[in-house]
């Protein structure tokens, strides 16, 4: 009867982690931003540096956009960290925005900041 009860516990878990993994992937994944890349400049109001996703709020054009970088990890390897920019700072940032033509908001795939850039999807990056 043990075995019966962990047998039925495990497969609500794995339903549960089968749930959650599907949705993490429709929020992380690319399908919700252009195909075309393009870029944006303009001054960082705001940095959040944690999961699920470092953001930029960028003003440009006296409008505020969200640009979201890659997850933490990867945000890290491509070298940017909570020191890497201020707000105050002017940025660059070349990536897909969002299909949704009154969202302000962009996946960046590079960034520049003080003379620096740091290529968050190497893959991506299309010249």
């Amino acid at each position: 009867m043990q075995g019966h009860t962990y047998g039925r516990r495990a497969a609500l878990g794995l339903v549960a982690a089968t749930v959650t993994a599907g949705g993490a992937a429709a929020h992380h994944g690319w399908s919700w931003a252009e195909g075309d890349q393009g870029e944006l400049t303009g001054t960082i109001r705001e940095i959040y540096i944690g999961a699920p996703h470092p953001t930029l709020r960028v003003e440009a054009n006296g409008q505020l956009w969200i640009v979201e970088l890659g997850n933490p990890r990867q945000t890290a390897a491509a070298g940017f960290n909570a020191e890497s920019a201020r707000a105050g700072d002017e940025v660059r940032a070349l990536g897909n925005r969002s299909r949704s033509s009154d969202e302000r908001r962009m996946k960046a795939v590079r960034v520049t900041v003080r003379d620096r850039t740091y290529d968050i999807y190497p893959e991506r990056i299309r010249s």
